[in-house]
């Protein structure tokens, strides 16, 4: 139990103590006031005050009179109708510290999750496309997500589910075999140029003439088939280019998977799976189509076989599904798609669960990133590349690095650049709500003031200056002089990351400890704005480098929950 859910339960208890009979107040109605020169915690008296048919406002009053200072609390006061706790900071600060100290990268860590297997699939990109500006955020989201499980003790099975076989691989198929045939297929990078300049060719094509959809649905069915032909080794061939583009960047953004799946590789599963359902009556033929009637749950027609016998995405799903149950057996399987998928899982789950596959599916849902000038488009060929997005980025880190230090070796220069680079790219995307939707400024993700990546870094490289500053002094983890008002907020701030930790795996929102530890920089500026730190001597010293030594440890923690490398010099 962290030092903060001790001082809670002791706060219970007193209020508890105080209170009428039979009062019994619980941790979830304990808030922190919206100034810190109220207190600490509070708790609000308007329930007790309808039991009690009396003023909320007196009832605080009678009951903060009553607990006096005791361990944890330095004191207590009514402020209206709540009763309002100051902690105190030798015990309860000095707890705070030592146990920073001494579980050094894990502590905000729990074990929640101890024997709980969970998958989480994310990255489920296409082949025969490049990686957009629009992407990133569920790569990004996805891998917090796992960090953050992690952090929470459970069992966690990153994979990613790869669709090599929908119908733009066909249309791209199509396309390069009626505008591109004979030609030299191109070589290296260019390759993933080549696959996206023939996507738009191809749908541009189409979208002129629809009658041309009966060809690319042949090559279609000749691929899901995995019939021998011009067309099923062309597919091969460009699914390894797309393959390996996709593990560069994978690797490059450092996503962790634990397996890839393919959407070719489980449509044997699928048929069988569909053959059985068609038997027991699940799966029904309409107008010519197979399909799973969800209209008494207002979810419509779950689609899962055209009338051309190709299988749709949703049925592929099921063969997935049971593909994944077969490998890790988790007891929870989460789904990262953005919100516009919303209604297609939705009818696999119930579909799931209409067929006994009893396991606990989630969709986490997020809206996407937009242009200033609106949404993007594989099919418009409108896109960001990630590549682009990557490479402006590093373009204006390393001017900025190079310009604060023109002393600097290449080497020093090129790591500080990649680290306030993709720590801007992965935080522009995970600080922001997932029910809201991204417009991506470059300027913004990379300036060093306001809600950015670049800040936190910059607040954490501060610090280490500072304690390169102190030298050999050894910092002295009690709080018996951190008593002034902003020494007081970081040590209660720093307190309260293990709950911010297992709010934001319970929420599954990133964006949770994005917001804790840009607070927690903002924090950390107003007190050496006016706590000087290296002036001070004796145990106030010592003190004062024990508390900016932990403000550090947590946000280089936070961040790398995050995905966001700490340096110590910028």
């Amino acid at each position: 139990m962290y030092t903060i859910q001790k001082a809670k339960q002791q706060v219970l208890r007193e209020l508890k103590q105080a209170g009428p009979k039979g009062f019994s107040p619980s941790v979830e109605e304990l808030e922190t006031p919206p100034d810190p020169l109220m207190g600490d915690l509070a708790y609000p008296c308007f329930e007790l005050s309808k039991k009690l048919k009396r003023n909320p406002n007196e009832i605080a009053t009678e009951i903060a009179a009553k607990i006096g200072p005791k361990e944890f609390i330095a004191s207590v006061k009514a402020t209206g109708p709540y009763v309002n706790v100051t902690l105190d900071a030798s015990g309860f600060g000095g707890s705070v510290l030592e146990e920073i100290k001494s579980r050094g990268d894990e502590y905000g860590h729990s074990t929640v999750g101890h024997e709980k297997r969970v998958m989480v699939e994310f990255a489920n990109l296409n082949t025969h496309k490049d990686v957009h500006i629009g992407h990133l955020r569920n790569l990004f989201v996805g891998q917090a997500v796992v960090n953050l499980l992690n952090a929470s003790g459970y069992d966690v099975i990153p994979v990613a589910y790869i669709n090599d076989l929908g119908t733009h691989v066909a249309q791209s198929i199509w396309a390069m075999q009626t505008f591109h045939s004979g030609e030299e297929l191109p070589e290296g990078d260019q390759r993933i140029h080549f696959l996206r300049d023939v996507y738009v060719e191809g749908n541009k094509a189409i979208a002129e003439d629809e009658k041309l959809k009966t060809q690319v649905s042949g090559i279609f069915q000749t691929l899901e088939q995995q019939k021998k032909s011009e067309e099923l080794t062309l597919w091969k061939t460009t699914r390894k280019w797309s393959i390996d583009y996709l593990t560069k960047v994978y690797d490059e953004l450092e996503i962790g998977l634990d397996h890839w799946y393919f959407e070719s590789e489980v449509i044997g599963k699928t048929k069988k799976i569909i053959d059985k359902l068609i038997k027991d009556g699940v799966v029904v033929q309409s107008q010519g189509a197979w399909i799973v009637d969800l209209q008494d749950v207002d979810l419509g027609v779950n689609l899962l076989i055209k009338s051309d016998g190709t299988l749709l995405y949703n049925a592929k799903d099921l063969g997935l599904a049971y593909k994944k149950e077969e490998d890790y057996h988790s007891a929870r399987s989460i789904y990262v798609v953005d919100e516009r998928q919303a209604h297609a899982l939705r009818q696999l789950f119930e579909t799931l669960s209409r067929i006994g596959f009893e396991r606990e599916l989630e969709h986490l849902s997020y809206e996407f990133v937009t242009l200033s000038d609106g949404a993007m488009g594989s099919r418009k060929g409108n896109t960001i590349r990630y590549e682009k997005v990557r490479d402006q980025l590093l373009e204006s880190a390393r001017k900025e690095t190079q310009d604060r230090h023109v002393e600097w070796k290449e080497k020093q220069i090129e790591a500080t650049t990649k680290a306030v680079a993709f720590g801007a790219m992965r935080f522009s995307m995970l600080k922001q709500d997932m029910a809201k939707k991204i417009v991506f400024d470059f300027d913004e993700a990379l300036s060093f003031e306001g809600f950015t990546g670049p800040y936190l870094l910059y607040t954490y490289a501060r610090i280490q200056s500072i304690l390169n500053k102190a030298g050999k002094t050894k910092s002295l983890y009690t709080a018996a002089t951190l008593v002034e008002p902003h020494s007081h907020a970081l040590l209660v701030t720093l307190s309260r990351y293990p709950e911010v930790i297992f709010q934001a795996t319970g929420k599954m929102q990133p964006s949770v400890l994005a917001q804790y530890l840009f607070d927690l920089a903002k924090q950390f500026s107003e007190f050496y704005a006016n706590v000087p730190v290296l002036k001070a001597e004796g145990d106030a010293l010592g003190e004062r480098l024990a508390l900016i030594t932990s403000v550090a440890q947590v946000m280089k923690g936070g961040m790398g929950i995050l995905g966001m490398h700490a340096i110590d010099e910028m």
